[in-house]
This record gives structure tokens, sequence and C-alpha cells, in this order.
């Protein structure tokens, strides 16, 4: 019987610890997001690029139009990139054609985040769900 209650007190501080280590972790979260929401969208060198590239036609013509409803004061970058502006989709033939011309990179970049993970002991893609019996 004594076997039983280690056992059990055994898997209460595992669970205990497990909770622990759960909310450390939540905060974490909540920090670099609390962080990454405190932060420009863009810089201000990084909205004069952008908008500089997209004044001279260099992006495409939908850019060219949709910087101008934003100098216009029509809309904000942050509307824009977040979905909530009727303008958004002027975006979408920029971000197709940098998708294109960065495909190769964002795959490496991408292979490269889940060896980091796996190496941490991470195997977030070891259980993905197929429509496969």
């Amino acid at each position: 019987m004594s076997d039983d209650l280690r056992s059990q007190a055994e898997i209460l501080a595992a669970i205990a610890e497990a909770r622990e280590d759960l909310t450390t972790s939540l905060a974490d979260l909540k920090e670099t997001v609390d962080a990454m929401n405190a932060r420009p969208l863009l810089t201000p060198e990084e909205r004069e690029a952008l908008e500089a590239q997209g004044e001279s036609g260099e992006l495409g013509e939908d850019m060219k139009t949709l910087v101008e409803k934003i100098k216009g004061g029509e809309d904000t970058w942050e509307q824009v990139f977040s979905g909530d502006s009727p303008h958004a989709t002027l975006l979408q033939g920029h971000l197709t054609k940098m998708f294109e011309e960065h495909k190769e990179d964002l795959a490496l970049a991408f292979e490269e985040l889940i060896e980091a993970e796996e190496a941490k002991g991470n195997f977030i893609f070891d259980e993905v769900p197929t429509s496969e019996p």
C-alpha cells in the first residue's frame, strides 16, 4: 500500500511541476506577445522605403495605388497588414511576387526552425492529422 501512496505522490508532484512549467511558459508567451504588440508595425525607415518603392511603381500598380490611398489618409499600413482595410487586396500581388522570389529561402528557414524545435525535443509535425484512415 505504501508503494501505491508513493506512486500517487510522485504523480501529483509531476502534475504540479507540469502545471508550474505551463504557467511559466504562458507568462513568457504573454510577455513576448505584449512586446511584439508594443512595437510599431513598420519603423519610420521601413515605412519610407516601402512608400518610396510603392510610389515609384517598382512594386507594381496595385502598390502604387495603395501608397496613394495611405498617403491620402484613406488608409493606414496597420489596417492593410491586419486585413481590416478595404484596400488590403491591393497588397496581394506584391506578397505573391515576394513569395515567389523568396520561396526557397522561406522553405530553408522553415526547415531550420523545425530542426531547432526538434533539437529541443518538440516534434511538432510528428502527429499531424491526415484524411487517410
